[in-house]
């Protein structure tokens, strides 16, 4: 099967606000439009929140289902990546909840990652074998850490450092402060990062 690629949102705010004014219309252009541009942060959403073996792109694509059926209702200030992840986030959260899965959290950073946060610290795989399983354990480590954080830390870090969110974004997903989510946020990494250190040989 092909593997489906997708880009990172380039639209402005202010041609996004446009966007959304018309897709809120009926226009089905524009609501395409930011459903495609926008998909990449439902499916990170969806990747960090399901565990192996859960069908992410059946989750992607019923996360956008919702986002189009909800388009009539959303606010045109509003940030739409935010909106989608919330619709993404309380998918996955029911999903979670009605299967009692535990979250999968991925750890991989890649090296297009500027803002890896606590997890820039983890060592990078390299070739050496030991390398290798020196940093699978610190992974290991790092995403127990992240898997036992009280749920809305747990929320902000993902939305933060594997969906890539800004502050502002994340508030919206969540329907709180961007005040409390700095908390969250503050509160989320530094356990993180203390036990990503720990685990560095």
């Amino acid at each position: 099967m092909a593997s489906v690629v997708r880009t990172e949102p380039t639209v402005g705010l202010e041609d996004e606000a446009k966007l959304v004014v018309r897709a809120r219309a009926g226009d089905g252009e524009a609501a395409a439009e930011l459903l495609a541009r926008h998909e990449l942060v439902a499916w990170r959403v969806c990747r960090s929140l399901l565990p192996a073996g859960e069908d992410v792109e059946a989750a992607v694509q019923e996360t956008l289902l919702r986002a189009l059926r909800g388009l009539p209702g959303v606010a045109a200030e509003a940030g739409f990546s935010g909106w989608l992840a919330a619709i993404a986030l309380n998918y996955c959260r029911d999903r979670l909840r009605r299967r009692r899965l535990v979250p999968f959290l991925p750890l991989e950073v890649g090296a297009d990652d500027d803002d890896a946060g606590p997890l820039a610290v983890l060592p990078a795989p390299g070739s050496d074998p030991e390398r290798v399983s020196m940093a699978r354990q610190a992974v290991a480590r790092v995403r127990r850490e992240v898997a036992r954080l009280p749920r809305r830390q747990r929320e902000v870090f993902a939305l933060r450092f594997f969906v890539g969110l800004e502050l502002e974004a994340i508030a919206g997903a969540l329907s709180i402060d961007v005040g409390t989510v700095k908390t969250h946020l503050h509160r989320a990494v530094h356990r993180v990062r203390r036990v990503a250190e720990e685990a560095l040989p």
